[in-house]
């Protein structure tokens, strides 16, 4: 938590000329954000920038709705006992809280896939950094033209109290144990921004700050997400079922409210001949 508002006052005390002109994509590599934002997060550690051997990152870069970007991420390797990537930083460089997501993985994943909706209040890099179990980094970045979405107002976001933190899932048609399933999960939530324009100024904005999945008792994946995230938050994934079970969600907003929900999973039996 301290090194996300170290980050935010960091690139707020930016100069303002780094922002001029910000329909040139610059070299992601150089831009001040992004050397801030490396320096705190990851120091001197090497950062192997070639995406097509771990992780690929997939959006519109140029976005009509800069409050709700979906975005895609895929691992390139599978998640093995031996070689699996253990976390995701999800990071939008010029957003006010640039780390929009921290998300742990396990083998139990069988296969990474990341999928979610995000807000950018500037045009910005959107980055994809994976560590694997053994500590090396790989990068994989694309550039957004978006602006505003951090800002926008949350009126239209709001939620009906009933509704708070109901969970809705989606999952493929077809269950096989021992091979990666894909699961949906969304959950009822403003997740308010700190910087909605229309956010009273003792307002505490209330969004989803952590969600932790784990299927009969062994993680699945945990997330530490922010704002940067959008309203309904959406997170795709796989994982893999080795027997009948549930998929256990928990979640925690940041007015301490925690929404829970569990799925049934189950192999159905094969059709028989008639």
């Amino acid at each position: 938590m301290m090194l996300r508002f170290l980050m935010m006052g960091a690139l707020l005390c930016l100069p303002l000329a780094v922002l001029a002109n910000p329909d040139a994509e610059p070299d992601h590599s150089k831009i001040p954000e992004w050397q801030v934002i490396r320096s705190l997060m990851f120091g001197d550690r090497e950062i192997n920038p070639d995406d097509r051997d771990v992780v690929r990152v997939y959006l519109n870069t140029r976005a009509d709705d800069a409050s709700t970007v979906p975005i895609m991420i895929n691992g390139l390797i599978d998640q093995t006992e031996d070689d699996y990537i253990k976390t995701l930083y999800l990071i939008v460089d010029r957003n006010p809280q640039p780390t929009a997501g921290v998300f742990r993985f396990t083998p139990e994943s069988g296969r990474l896939k990341l999928e979610t909706r995000l807000r950018f209040e500037q045009y910005s890099f959107v980055r994809a950094v994976a560590e694997l179990n053994d500590g090396r980094l790989y990068m994989s970045q694309r550039w957004v033209k978006a602006s505003g979405g951090c800002s926008a107002p949350m009126g239209k976001n709001a939620i009906p109290a009933s509704m708070l933190g109901k969970m809705r899932f989606r999952v493929d048609d077809q269950v096989q144990y021992d091979q990666p399933l894909l699961v949906q999960v969304q959950v009822r939530h403003p997740n308010e921004s700190a910087l909605a324009s229309d956010l009273a100024p003792d307002q505490v904005p209330q969004f989803i700050r952590s969600v932790q999945v784990d299927y009969n008792d062994k993680p699945v994946m945990t997330g530490e997400v922010n704002f940067s995230l959008s309203d309904n938050p959406v997170f795709r994934f796989y994982f893999v079922p080795k027997a009948e079970g549930a998929l256990n969600v928990r979640m925690e907003d940041t007015h301490d409210t925690v929404f829970s929900q569990s799925l049934p999973v189950a192999a159905k039996p094969p059709a028989s001949n008639p």
